[in-house]
């Protein structure tokens, strides 16, 4: 396979409402959509999101990284699944960038391989993910009517973002919201590290209350040992996100499964498809479950994401990519908006992404 075209285009998505986290508060998102074109004419695609507290590049240093990517030698291996080989000179100090590319490729090689992608990656790839959906809202009443048209709309799993703010607004938000959907309704919390371990002992219990399925990383990413004290007594299965992005990190949650049951993967963060697929199944083999998010991602990256969960050894836990509705210039119609609480992947060859 030779590319014969390399092109480069500015992605900006604004959100309809600014999505406050632990974090900081997101009013748009930022990136590069990448372009390769082959020999014989296909178009790969792939998204760079950056962004530096998710655990990526900086926008300058993507931006520069995939600026440099005529000179790199970028075709992949024709084999699939484990048996891809992928010679990038882009390291995961870019990961995003890395994302893109890397994406950009798997598109390509499917289409020439005649398959969808989520069949490239696995053999065993599911036909379709069940995904969570995201709740942006803010008070406890629009998060009860957000919740409620969100379960109407069939999702089965429904996901609220906590810490950064006082206990008891977050215990009332999620009083509101399990009210609102009852006891059959999955319910998750992002923290997204914004407590201190003294505080996410007294916040799990008292949030606990309204049966959580799990809790996003409720400490700093870097503390695995917290995460570990943390597990013995939450009364919810804890889930690494942001601890991924360390390499260190990553290692003592791998070398000691009990301190955690669940790795979220981001595909933008982990630098690409095949590193979190690779994540996934050295996971699974020491019993620990493993999940796709997006990092507020647009349609392209949302789409490789959604292949890789399908991809994925285990199922039993949805995907948090069900955040089309956060963007205000959201494709009105596209194989990968969820229906249902569900995205059922196609069947044509590559990503299926016009």
């Amino acid at each position: 396979m030779r590319i014969t075209e390399v092109t480069l285009e500015p992605l900006r998505l604004e959100m309809v409402n600014p999505l406050k986290t632990a974090r900081g508060t997101y009013a748009a998102r930022e990136g590069f959509v990448v372009r390769l074109r082959d020999e014989e004419g296909r178009v790969g695609q792939g998204e760079a999101m950056p962004l530096r507290e998710f655990g990526t590049e900086s926008p300058s240093d993507c931006e520069r990284a995939l600026k440099s990517i005529n000179q790199l030698p970028l075709p992949l291996g024709e084999g699939r699944g484990e048996g891809m080989c992928h010679p990038l000179g882009l390291t995961l100090r870019t990961p995003a960038a890395r994302h893109a590319v890397e994406q950009a490729l798997l598109d390509l090689l499917a289409q020439r391989q005649g398959v969808p992608l989520c069949r490239l990656l696995s053999a065993e790839a599911r036909e379709e993910v069940r995904v969570n959906a995201l709740l942006g809202a803010s008070s406890p009443e629009a998060l009860a009517e957000e919740s409620r048209r969100a379960v109407a709309e069939g999702y089965e799993t429904l996901k609220l973002k906590v810490a950064g703010r006082p206990l008891a607004e977050d215990v009332a938000r999620l009083s509101a919201v399990r009210d609102a959907v009852g006891r059959d309704i999955r319910l998750r919390v992002d923290a997204n590290g914004g407590w201190t371990e003294s505080e996410a002992g007294p916040a799990l219990f008292r949030l606990g209350e309204y049966h959580l399925e799990l809790c996003e990383q409720p400490v700093a990413a870097e503390d695995h040992e917290a995460l570990a004290r943390l597990s013995e007594h939450a009364p919810c299965p804890l889930a690494a996100d942001e601890s991924l992005a360390l390499p260190e990190v990553l290692r003592a949650l791998l070398d000691y499964p009990r301190t955690v049951g669940i790795l979220v993967l981001k595909p933008m963060v982990l630098g690409g498809l095949l590193p979190a697929l690779s994540l996934a199944r050295e996971a699974a083999k020491k019993g620990l479950e493993a999940y796709v998010t997006s990092s507020l991602d647009g349609v392209i990256a949302r789409a490789g994401a959604a292949h890789l969960a399908a991809a994925l050894p285990s199922g039993r836990y949805a995907s948090g990519l069900g955040v089309g509705h956060l963007f205000k210039d959201e494709p009105g119609s596209h194989p990968f908006r969820p229906v249902r609480g569900r995205i059922e992947l196609p069947r044509t060859p590559g990503q299926g992404v016009n």
